[in-house]
């Protein structure tokens, strides 16, 4: 069972960092902004012509074990960065639904993995509501 519990740790974390990665490079992008007034990437221009296959794939950024930021916990609860209450109150139930530790009474293994994730995710739900209600998180 700890091979289970292994996995689907690595696998919501990749995707949580997944989604991170997202958020950040669509921010770096020029966000909403650059949907409404498109500009061609200047590096667009360098590969005309070229293969898809030979141009080398960008690397995301190395993750840190510091301190905890807003953007994590919008990771946490796998909603867009800057997303209103209503939609991180669904997705906080949607998700403790799915991963409540009496879910997984019969395992115990399971069972403890399913109460850490579930303190994450209410720690990352009570932040992001505390900074959209008062600002400060």
């Amino acid at each position: 069972m700890s091979d289970l519990k292994d996995r689907l740790m690595r696998t919501m974390r990749a995707n949580l960092n997944h989604l991170l990665d997202n958020v950040q490079q669509f921010e770096e992008r020029g966000g909403f902004r650059s949907l409404l007034h498109p500009e061609p990437a200047p590096e667009a221009w360098e590969n005309i012509g070229q293969n898809p296959g030979e141009r080398p794939q960008p690397q995301p950024p190395a993750r840190t074990d510091g301190p905890k930021t807003l953007r994590d916990y919008y990771a946490n609860l796998e909603i867009p960065y800057g997303s209103d209450l209503a939609t991180t109150r669904a997705a906080y139930r949607s998700m403790m639904r799915r991963y409540h530790p009496d879910n997984f009474a019969n395992d115990p293994e399971m069972e403890s993995v399913a109460t850490d994730l579930s303190q994450e995710l209410a720690v990352a739900y009570q932040a992001i509501e505390s900074y959209l209600r008062t600002g400060r998180y």
